[in-house]
Parts: C-alpha cells; sequence; structure tokens
C-alpha cells in the first residue's frame, strides 16, 4: 500500500479516516491527522503547508493552542475562521476535512497539484482518496480519458480534467476547494485563478527585478527547509545550481546533501565540470553521486513495473529518477529539492510574435523575429512561422491538407504536434474524438494574448509531480520545486516580458538574481547538454524488451493500437529515424500500455 489516505463518508454513519504511513517511520511525516473533540471536526493532510508565520498574522486565533501537526493547523484554521480561512494555506499539499455540521467532505489541493486526490459516489458512500487505486477496484477503464492522454502534446504530469482513467471516478483539481456530501453532490466553493493573482509589475529594472526575485527565491527555500535532513538535486545547469547554491548558504545547522548522476557518454560527460564547480565553491555540502550510465531510459524490465494510477509520459526516465530518490532514502533525507519550474517563470517563450501579428503590428513582429534568429543562428522565416504565424493557424492548417484528407492521421517518421499516430486504430480514434480533441488543445492556446494562454498552458502542464507521488512519498520523502512556489510564479509571471527574454540571453530574470551567487561558467553558459543520447541508447538497447511488452499486452481488448504497426515504428525509432517530437508518441503508447499491464494485478494484491 503506498502511502496516502482514505475518507469514507456515509449517511447516519461514523466517517472513517483510513490513513497508510510510509515504509519508513519519520517525525516529520508528510501524512498527518488531527481531531476536535469539542467539534468533531477532522482533518487529514498529505504534504506541508508553508508561510505559517503569515498565517498566524491573519490567523491569530488559530495559533493560541499548541499546534502538533499541520493537519492540526488546517483544523484550527478551519474551526476558527471557516471556508474563507482555508483560501490562505500555500504549500504543496492535498487534504480533506470532514464537517459534521453539515455532514460534508471539504477537500483542497495547492494551485500546482502536488499531491492528488480523486472521489466517487455511488449516491449512498462517499470515497475520497489520494490513490485511484482504491477507489477503481470495480470501475471500468475511461477510453475517452486515455484518448486525451494519447493527444495531448506537451509534457505533463495530470491531465487539466476532472475526468481519471477510471469510468465514475472524478479528479479534484489543483487550487479547487470543494464540498461533497454521501450522495456526491458537489458544490465547487472556490478555485485557483492564476490570472487573478497574476498582477502586471511596471517601472521595474532588471536589478530590482532580480534583488526581488532572489528574496523570494530563498524565502520559498527556508519555508521548505524545515523539516529534516534537506538534499537537492544538482545536475551542473543553471536551474538546480541556484536552488544548490542557495540553500548551502541557508542551511547554517546542516550541510547540504547533494544528488547527482554522473555519466561516461560523451554528450553529458563534460557535465560533471559544472557540478564540480558549484562543488569547488565550498560551504556546508556533502556530495553523492550515481552512475548516471546505469540508470539509461525505458529500463523497466529488471523489477516488476511500478504501481502507478494513470499513465505517465515520462516513464521513460523512470531509472533515472528512482536512482536518485533510492539513494535519497539511503541517507535518510525528508526533503528533496529539484530545479524543476524555471524555464516557464524566469524566461519567456516568445509567443508575442503571434499577438504582434494578430494586432497588425508586421514590422515590430518582423524585427523581433529578426532579432531571434540572429541569436539562435536560425533562419528568419522558422522563427516568425513557428512563433507568429503557426499559433494563430486553425488545426486543419497547422498539420496541412494530407493531414485532413487522412482523417488527421499523421504519417511516420514526421509526425505533427496534433496528428494521430499511425498505429492508434482509427475505430478507436474515431469513437473518442481525438482530432477534436487536438484542436481544443489548439483553441485553448490559441486565446488571445497568445502569449498568456502559453503561461497558462504551462502552469497547467506543470501541475503533479510523478516522482514524487509514486517514488519519494511512499520512502517518507517530499520532491519540492522551489521555482514553483506560487509566490515566485505570480512575481514573475507579472514582469514586464523585455526582462523575461532577451534575445541571445538564456533565462536572463535568473542571471541577474544569481549574480555573485552562482560560478560564472554557470552562471552565463548559453547551452546545457540535453539527454537525447540518454534516451536513444535506452530504446535501442531495451528494445527486445519493450517489443516483448507490447507483444504480450493485453491492452487488445480495449482496441486502440495496431500493435505491429507500433513494433515495426519503434524498431525503426531506435536506430535513429524520426525525431524525439515524433518518438514522443511512441513513448506515449509505451507508458500506456505499461500502465495497462500493470493494473490487471491491483485486484490480485
Amino acid at each position: 500500500m503506498r502511502i496516502g489516505f482514505e475518507v469514507i463518508l456515509e449517511t447516519d454513519k461514523n466517517t472513517v479516516f483510513n490513513i497508510f504511513p510510509s515504509q519508513q517511520s519519520s517525525k516529520n511525516s508528510l501524512l498527518t491527522f488531527a481531531q476536535d473533540d469539542t467539534t468533531a471536526i477532522a482533518t487529514v493532510l498529505m504534504g506541508r503547508i508553508y508561510y505559517k508565520n503569515d498565517l498566524k498574522t491573519h490567523f491569530p486565533e488559530a495559533f493560541e493552542q499548541y499546534l502538533t501537526s499541520d493537519a492540526a493547523l488546517v483544523l484550527a484554521i478551519f474551526r476558527d475562521y471557516g471556508l474563507q480561512g482555508l483560501e490562505k494555506l500555500e504549500g504543496e499539499f492535498s487534504l480533506v476535512i470532514f464537517d459534521p455540521n453539515k455532514q460534508k467532505l471539504i477537500a483542497l489541493r495547492d494551485p500546482l497539484g502536488n499531491y492528488p486526490l480523486y472521489w466517487k459516489s455511488d449516491g449512498k458512500i462517499l470515497r475520497v482518496s489520494t490513490s485511484l487505486k482504491l477507489l477503481a477496484k470495480e470501475n471500468q477503464v475511461n477510453q475517452d480519458f486515455l484518448g486525451s492522454f494519447l493527444m495531448f502534446s506537451y509534457a505533463f504530469v495530470e491531465l487539466a480534467t476532472e475526468q481519471t482513467a477510471f469510468k465514475g471516478i472524478q479528479r479534484i483539481l489543483p487550487g479547487n476547494l470543494i464540498a461533497l456530501d454521501s450522495q456526491g453532490n458537489i458544490e465547487k466553493i472556490w478555485s485557483w485563478n492564476w490570472l487573478q493573482q497574476i498582477q502586471p509589475i511596471k517601472n521595474i529594472s532588471l536589478p530590482e527585478a532580480g534583488s526581488k526575485f532572489t528574496h523570494l527565491f530563498r524565502q520559498g527555500i527556508i519555508e521548505r527547509s524545515k523539516q529534516g535532513k534537506i538534499a537537492s538535486h544538482l545536475s551542473g545547469g543553471m536551474d538546480s545550481s541556484s536552488v544548490v547554491c542557495l540553500a548551502r548558504d541557508l542551511l547554517s545547522s546542516e550541510k547540504l546533501t547533494t544528488l547527482s548522476l554522473v555519466y561516461q557518454i560523451r554528450s553529458l560527460v563534460g557535465e560533471t565540470d559544472y557540478i564540480q564547480m558549484v562543488i569547488d565553491q565550498g560551504g556546508m555540502i556533502d556530495p553523492h553521486y550515481v552512475d548516471g550510465d546505469a540508470a539509461g531510459d525505458f529500463q523497466w524490465f529488471d523489477e516488476p513495473m511500478l504501481e502507478h494510477d494513470e499513465p505517465y509520459p515520462g516513464l521513460f526516465h523512470l531509472a533515472m529518477e528512482k536512482v536518485l530518490v533510492d539513494l535519497a532514502s539511503q541517507l535518510g533525507v525528508s526533503t528533496i529539492f529539484t530545479g524543476g519550474g524555471s524555464e516557464l517563470i524566469t524566461e519567456g517563450n516568445r509567443y508575442h510574435l503571434a499577438d504582434l501579428i494578430r494586432q497588425g503590428d508586421l514590422n515590430q513582429a518582423l524585427q523581433s523575429a529578426r532579432q531571434w534568429s540572429q541569436a539562435q543562428n536560425q533562419s528568419l522565416w522558422s522563427i516568425l512561422y513557428q512563433l507568429g504565424i503557426e499559433p494563430l493557424l486553425p488545426l486543419i492548417l497547422r498539420e496541412g491538407i494530407a493531414t485532413t484528407l487522412r482523417n488527421g492521421y499523421g504519417k511516420w517518421p514526421k509526425l505533427g504536434l496534433f496528428e494521430i499516430p499511425p498505429w492508434v486504430l482509427p475505430d478507436f480514434a474515431k469513437k473518442y474524438q481525438l482530432r477534436d480533441k487536438a484542436a481544443a488543445t489548439i483553441e485553448k492556446s490559441s486565446q488571445s494574448p497568445i502569449e498568456q494562454s502559453f503561461n497558462l498552458l504551462g502552469l497547467s502542464a506543470s501541475a503533479g509531480n510523478w516522482a514524487s507521488w509514486y517514488l519519494a512519498a511512499p520512502l517518507g520523502i517530499h520532491i519540492s520545486d522551489p521555482f514553483l512556489d506560487r509566490r515566485l510564479i505570480t512575481f514573475c509571471l507579472g514582469l514586464p516580458r523585455e526582462l523575461r527574454e532577451v534575445p541571445g540571453v538564456p533565462k536572463p530574470l535568473l542571471q541577474e538574481a544569481m549574480k555573485g551567487i552562482l560560478p560564472e561558467p554557470i552562471r552565463t553558459r548559453k547551452f546545457k547538454r540535453n539527454f537525447n543520447e540518454v534516451y536513444w541508447k535506452g530504446l535501442a538497447k531495451n528494445l527486445p524488451y519493450l517489443e516483448d511488452m507490447v507483444r504480450r499486452s493485453s491492452i487488445d481488448e480495449l482496441g486502440i493500437f495496431d500493435k505491429s504497426q507500433l513494433i515495426q515504428v519503434m524498431r525503426q525509432h531506435a536506430i535513429g529515424i524520426g525525431d524525439i517530437r515524433s518518438g514522443s508518441k511512441i513513448s506515449s503508447s509505451l507508458s500506456l500500455i505499461a500502465w495497462f499491464d500493470q493494473i490487471e494485478h491491483w485486484n490480485n494484491v
């Protein structure tokens, strides 16, 4: 059983809180429970609440008693201040409160959905849980959801939909505060709105913005450093190095543990030098290294597939994520920091070009595209089309007439972002309207201003933390992304675009903020090496196992894939045919098959 909880509410019966602790006991538990003896209000919380000093200012009465846990804090705030108090909570959590007066469950997730929450009701009994598995034993697979999974073209952990991978079970979306009763009636009380929270900041210089960024970033790291032993992933890139350098200087009482994958393969061997630059700065660091070459992509077959509730497109990175978490567990770590989320908040997406064209300001769009083409040594047309023209086009024009004549199907080895992979069966594509799902994503990202729409899409796609849910939490470890602190997000995305987007300067805001903190060769790096070689080597090495997995899978019963065609393109891709973007559709298909095969064993456990 994974760490988590289930709350069962039945009319005129006692509410049951089933709590499943981690495999490792810890005084800094990720899972806490509290109940008020007088009012019978009860709270269960997974994760952590931050900025408690600010909460004390807002809700002084709640702090008049000794609070033993984050769940006790939430209970006190709700008891004394009601639902309005819950809107002020900041952290990385999901929680459920039982309100005996109304015979309802109150559920809330943080805006980035760091821990999941699901519910189902049969009209008599309501169940709310962090585990889809607990709720899904008698529910059928939701093939419409699987179609959405296959057609979402960007990196993500959790789809932004209340649907789940099982019929009859609903997801509580990140940032949503809802009330539910045993009959399954749902009341949406409040939801986090990024547009309302992100306010434009005017008349601010880059040095001023950098100083404010550093202050907020430090505060976010401090809030996340208060429970147990802290480790931080260190890859040698600017993002992870920024977290390490700040955390190292803020942890005055003990050393910061760093976790690094080191490689001997040609494309990544040089990254070790950048890792060492951070270590050589000195300070309170305890460095640890893992052989990255031994943790290749698609390495799923040394042990049974890890249980997970829904298909995950990043599953091919499983071994890389697992070895770092396992090392942290051996070292007694309570929290792992990562550099995730930096791209979203510290650099622009450049889709202002499309906004300029839509507004009719063609000269300005052309001038900006020329600056970017020169800075990146790309043709002017490639920049102008990709960032200015294509985002304005409807689906039929993006993918071309030939794709339309094929009913939305792409042609391997060059698959468009929104084309249906040729190994997906036509009956499935038609029944579950895969082409319409692609069009819906385009429509959402094309709303004016397009630059803002892509920022919102990025925030939505950033929800969830798969490694934290399935790798770290069962070991009593919390994975945190300080770059995705909501105070930092709202500040950065409120800044003038020019402070986050400078042709030829990667992440100019972060570069400014990290002056005098990062080693200069890291702070001013133009490029960081990619993991393409790890991907290709992993696919080629594990191809026989992957083919066998596809052949043996009982996913045929869902009528989704033409297995022979999928295996054919896998073989071609393993020898370098098709780019990484096209290959991502193969990876998603394989992760869906791996997920389906492992859920068949749930009922036997």
